[in-house]
């Protein structure tokens, strides 16, 4: 287990080196904008994906709540290879919705959380390692979450960490409510002096590790007044300073820029909001007719996902995906056409190469493409 650590430790001291540059005055660098339409990729059956994960080898592992992936039976967990084609070999079964996935930063395990009491069959209870290539649990690693109706709604990692936000009471065998840390290696819980009042249902961590961002139903942190999302020393649990303004309602999802500089919340009130993290109140803001449940930022864009069919008061035809200009929230051009049912899109990510997306979508432009879609990055 030291080699994960060890490469887990040398990648946060790289990311900090970039992101210390990346604070240079420097001018934009050229951008790519996703194709208009997706790549033809495996489709899915059943209701949505929830959460993506990329890896470096180019497979993409999908949660959510499903039943096949092209041709194979699949049980709400499931991945598509490089090629577009499901992936044979990978098929673990999942006994209940996954609502979030996220692997260690040195490719070797994948860790899921969701509402379900069993994988392959093994107990567990919303929270499991795996791995990311066989989908066999990972022997030893257990972080088992326990309440009246415990759920994982999100994760992420962050060098030897990973990070658990949801609705729940206990993990791992503490008393530790909704918002957790726990060892990549061992699946132990981590000694973190945090708490908040309210259900999280967003969990993300600035470029350096430095910092945690949370979105919720909370209305305090480590009791600091900071309604429905702030950020948290990742080393103390201390709130930072930052206390946003201008969102009176449950926060959906959040996302950070790549240079950690601006964060992007969605709420409950069809309200996008972006800030930058050393000023309070929101740079920008728009208005969706439904809300916004997916959130990618690029060093220049932003791509909002969500059960909307129009964007802004003017009453804009987007139907589950739109683009915003990162700095100014201006509408772009970008409209891939979608339609489908069970509130759109559920999860966006980019990777450099290629803006993925899961949700319950099932067509693009008339064309068929179910639950998960692929846009190559156009220069």
């Amino acid at each position: 287990m030291a080699s994960i650590h060890a490469r887990a430790r040398l990648r946060a001291a790289a990311c900090m080196l970039a992101a210390a540059f990346t604070f240079l005055p420097t001018a934009p660098a050229a951008h790519a904008l996703p194709s208009p339409r997706p790549i033809q990729t495996a489709g899915l059956g059943g209701e949505a994906v929830y959460d993506l994960v990329a890896l470096d080898s180019g497979r993409v592992i999908l949660g959510g709540s499903f039943t096949s992936v092209g041709t194979y039976s699949r049980a709400n967990l499931g991945a598509v290879m490089a090629n577009g084609k499901a992936d044979p070999d990978f098929a673990p079964t999942v006994n209940g919705p996954v609502h979030a996935v996220a692997v260690s930063e040195d490719g070797s395990r994948l860790f899921i959380g969701g509402t379900f009491t069993e994988v392959n069959g093994v107990p567990r209870q919303n929270l499991a390692a795996l791995d990311p290539y066989t989908g066999d649990l990972v022997d030893g690693w257990r972080a088992d979450t326990t309440g009246t109706t415990p759920m994982v709604s999100s994760l992420a990692v962050s060098g030897d960490r990973l990070y658990v936000g949801g609705r729940f009471d206990g993990i791992d065998g503490s008393a530790k409510q909704k918002l957790a840390a726990v060892d990549v290696g061992t699946g132990n819980l981590d000694v973190w002096d945090t708490w908040v009042n309210g259900a999280v249902n967003e969990v993300r961590v600035r470029p350096d590790g430095r910092h945690v961002w949370i979105g919720g139903e909370f209305t305090r942190i480590r009791g600091s007044d900071r309604p429905y999302f702030g950020a948290i020393n990742a080393v103390t649990g201390k709130t930072t300073p930052f206390a946003g303004l201008g969102n009176g309602s449950r926060v959906i999802t959040l996302a950070l820029s790549p240079n950690g500089r601006w964060v992007y919340t969605a709420n409950n009130a069809n309200r996008v909001n972006a800030y930058k993290t050393d000023s309070f109140a929101p740079r920008w803001s728009r208005h969706t007719d439904g809300n916004v449940q997916a959130i990618a930022g690029s060093g220049t864009e932003v791509y909002l996902g969500g059960h909307y069919t129009q964007f802004d008061d003017e009453g804009t035809p987007r139907m589950f995906f739109a683009a915003v200009n990162a700095y100014s929230g201006a509408m772009t051009a970008w409209d891939p056409l979608a339609t489908g049912t069970n509130k759109g899109v559920w999860s966006l990510v980019l990777d450099g190469q290629y803006l993925y997306a899961g949700g319950g979508f099932t067509h693009f432009a008339g064309v068929k493409q179910r639950l998960f879609a692929k846009f190559d990055l156009v220069p």
